[in-house]
């Protein structure tokens, strides 16, 4: 029997990790900030509202109305 020496060439695969770099979990932040954002923001939204139809839907007096509803919620949303 004849043994044949044949070097063949594999493809190394890097080991598979959860390694998130800075950059990704910075952006995983912001997006979960996003989320929050909008949630509050729409809680914010139907506070006012709310506040609105308690006045009984008397114009005029939206930002009143948010400001309030933002102090009830505890400063939900935070401006930039």
């Amino acid at each position: 029997m004849k043994e044949t020496n044949v070097s063949r060439t594999t493809a190394q695969r890097a080991p598979a990790t959860s390694y998130t770099s800075p950059a990704g979990e910075q952006t995983g932040q912001m997006a979960q900030a996003f989320k929050r954002a909008a949630v509050d923001h729409a809680h914010i939204a139907q506070r006012a509202y709310e506040l609105y139809e308690q006045r009984g839907r008397q114009d005029g007096q939206a930002l009143e109305d948010w400001v309030k509803a933002e102090r009830e919620l505890g400063g939900a949303v935070h401006h930039m």
